[in-house]
Order: structure tokens, then sequence, then C-alpha cells
């Protein structure tokens, strides 16, 4: 790596990396990293052709020319060379960073934080779920060297995972929003997703600080491991016990409101959504907020100003069939947690309409698949909801169990469900969209 050591100021410093070559210009500087469906070597010859700043290649990649040789930079890796990019910028920083970390939730938590915080000080966070070993390190890359606050989310499907990337971070401040079922499939149970999540705690920087859930099944857990580690732990969640605690909803004259417990005072926020993922992540935020010593009057002037990430819980209005359709765009992720508060939240909804939830399969549950989707069943039939359609291979045992008076229809894939959407949305309804992203609900309510 004796050419990124020798000239990392000089060629990153005033430039953006990218792995994409649609987004190549005279500016970046484009990694040829192999992922998992194609080889970033086979872009190169677009990537010069737009003119970019240099091409990080492997050693032994066939050059396109004399005149094109010097914006070639050849390693071992390229990803191990995005990885020692971001690891510098990290370490030329100033800033205070952020690891968030957590079964469900984290994006939104992201993007909440890094709106709300960056009405007091200039703000970076990693765009859209680049979380892995790619986003991570790519984002970092792209640190502007004058950000305050410095915001990023952690991602696993695997043992590791998490203490790779914040090995790379190094956060001043973690925090981990909960353990749920989300990848049993590879990790078999809930210990085990505990124990992965916690890897954040061994690289948070010397005398930094962790944010738990003591409402969480594993908070004694990752609190021992954080004690270990010599982290200041803050808490949030309902219980008394906890540094930031969410005492109650209030509803006064239609305006909706939360109590929350900050050490031993109580403070009123009005908010525009009760979803509790929504208010569990704002909590975090009052706890961050207050944590830095942060006016609380930022807070209350900007927290329904917040526009939620599409498919996190915001609604949308589309045209389908020449009609105006509201639908709760859930559409991006589902686990039986985040399936069961979506449900919750939409049958607690007051409108005058017919409620009707189109939902699709809950993946990467392993043995427990079967039984998470019956048990949704129980939730639907016990919800106010009036239709629901269904669609995957998975959900399909959701829609066996259904009462008979809400069962629609069932569709085995997405596009089965393109076939008949106009015999499913009308403007006397409103619908709740919620799937694992793979099974294609986001895109089909894209292409609406």
């Amino acid at each position: 790596m004796t050419l990124l050591l020798n000239n990392i100021s000089k060629v990153f410093n005033n430039s953006l990396c990218t792995l994409n070559s649609k987004e190549v210009n005279k500016k970046t500087v484009f990694f040829a990293v192999k992922g998992k469906n194609t080889d970033g070597h086979l872009f190169v010859p677009e990537a010069i052709k737009k003119n970019c700043k240099f091409v990080v290649v492997k050693r032994g990649y066939k050059n396109l020319g004399k005149k094109k040789e010097k914006k070639f930079i050849r390693c071992k890796s390229p990803l191990k060379y995005l990885e020692n990019v971001a690891t510098y910028k990290r370490n030329q920083s100033k800033g205070i960073f952020f690891g968030i970390t957590g079964s469900f939730g984290k994006t939104t938590l992201k993007f909440m934080l890094s709106f709300l915080l960056s009405k007091v000080k200039k703000t970076y966070s990693s765009p859209k779920s680049f979380n892995n070993h790619f986003g991570l390190p790519l984002s970092l890359s792209n640190l502007p060297a004058n950000s305050i606050y410095n915001i990023f989310e952690l991602g696993m499907n695997n043992k590791g995972e998490i203490h790779n990337l914040s090995k790379i971070l190094q956060p001043d401040i973690g925090v981990i929003t909960n353990i749920g079922p989300a990848h049993l499939e590879k990790l078999k149970n809930l210990k085990n997703i505990a124990l992965c999540k916690s890897e954040i705690i061994n690289n948070i920087k010397k005398n930094g600080t962790i944010f738990l859930n003591i409402d969480d099944k594993y908070f004694h857990l990752l609190k021992k491991k954080s004690k270990k580690n010599k982290l200041k732990i803050l808490t949030f969640g309902k219980s008394n016990k906890a540094n930031f605690q969410l005492i109650k909803k209030i509803i006064l004259k239609n305006k909706k409101y939360i109590l929350v417990k900050i050490i031993n005072k109580n403070y009123k926020f009005k908010v525009k959504n009760f979803n509790d993922s929504f208010i569990m992540n704002f909590l975090i935020v009052i706890s961050i907020f207050s944590y830095l010593k942060i006016n609380k009057k930022i807070l209350i002037k900007y927290i329904n100003k917040f526009p939620t990430p599409s498919g996190r819980g915001s609604f949308v209005k589309k045209i389908i069939n020449n009609q105006e359709v509201k639908i709760l765009d859930e559409s991006y992720n589902a686990n039986p947690i985040s399936m069961k508060n979506a449900v919750m939240n939409f049958s607690l909804l007051k409108i005058n309409k017919k409620k009707v939830a189109i939902l699709g399969d809950m993946l990467e549950l392993g043995k427990m698949t079967k039984k998470f989707h019956k048990n949704l069943a129980r939730e639907l039939n016990g919800s106010n909801i009036d239709t629901i359609h269904c669609v995957g291979k998975k959900i399909k045992d959701t829609f066996s169990h259904l009462n008979l008076r809400k069962k629609g229809q069932y569709f085995k894939d997405i596009n089965q469900l393109k076939k008949n959407k106009k015999n499913i949305f009308k403007n006397n309804s409103i619908y709740l969209l919620k799937s694992s992203n793979s099974v294609g609900l986001n895109q089909f309510l894209k292409e609406c």
C-alpha cells in the first residue's frame, strides 16, 4: 500500500469515491471492487471514458493505453484499499462519530439523528442503507473534512461483520437499538444475534459512550460487556430505571405528545407520529441531545419536519386505475417485531375508510419461519384491518390461518400482484404495504 500512503492526501482529499461507474465524473475515483454479482473491473473502460480522476484496480489488470496509464492505481485488493482510505479519513477528522446497530430501526434513526443534528452543526451520514463491508468504507471515504457530527449504521448477516465495520469506524458513541429476530437463518437464535450486535462495543473509542435499550431481553448481556470495556452506559426505554424514559403517549385536543423523563425531570414533546418505532427512535435522539447538552428547543422545532425515509412508515399517494390511493409505505423490510408493530399501528389508525393490508414474506428466519408467519395471522385476526392480501411463498402460512372474513387474495409472487392490482386498489380504502425487501413490494410501489 506504499502508493496509498504516499499519495492519499493528494489523491483523495479533494475527490469523491465511488463503486458505481454511472456516478463517475472528472472528480471521482472509481474503485473496481468485485461484488457478489459483478466485477467492477468490467466497468473500468466506462470510468476512463467518463474522464474519472483515478481508477483503483487489482494488480495485473490490463491497462487501456499509455496515455491513460497515469490514471491507474494498482493494488492487491481494491476493497482493502478503500478501507485504508476510509481509515485515513476517519483518523484525519476531529468530529464526533456515531455507530448505530440493531435488528431494526437503525436506518430511520440514522436519518432522524442526522436531520436534527444538522440544525446545530455540520453533519454527515452514510447515504441510503450503506451499512455493509462496501457501504461503510465508501461512506467514510467521502467524509467531509469539516463535519462535526458523523453518523453511520452498521449492518450484518454473520458473526464478525459488525466487528470489522466498527474497527474501521471507531465510533465515539455507539447505539444498539434492539435485538430482534432478523438473520435467524444463519445465526440460529437471538442470543447469537445479540453477541454479533455487541461486537460494536469492542471498537468504541476509549472512554466512549454506549446507548442501550433497557427493555431489551439481552440488555444485561450488553451492559456487562460495555462495563468490561469501561464505556459510559446510558439507557433508554419504557422502564422507570432508564436514564431516558418514555413515560406515556398523550392525546390532548387532537394533538399528540409524548411524556419523557430525562434523568429525573419530565418533558413533553409534540409529535405527528405515534408509530412505536418512530417514538423509540425519537427517544434515542432525545437521549443523545441531552448527553451532548444540546438545547431541546431544536427537537421541539424540527422533529415534526423530519421526512420519514421511503418504505419506512411514510404515507404516500399514488394514482392507480385513475384513482388517488393513500398507502402507508412500510415496504422496505420486515421481521416479526417490525411487522407486528406495523399491523398494530395501522390497526389503531383512526380513519373513515376500509383498511387493507398487503403483506409479503418475512425472510431469513430459518427454522422459525413457519411459526412466525403463523403467529402473524393471530395478530392480524385480532386487529381491525378489514382485508388482508398476501404475497409470497412463506406468508402462505399466514394467509391459511386468517379469519375467513379478513381473507383477501393470495399471490404466489409480485408478478401475480401486478396483474391483479386493478382489482386490489380502490380509493375508498387505505393500504398498508409491508414485507422483506426481496419480495418486491418496495419496487412495486415505486412503479405504481
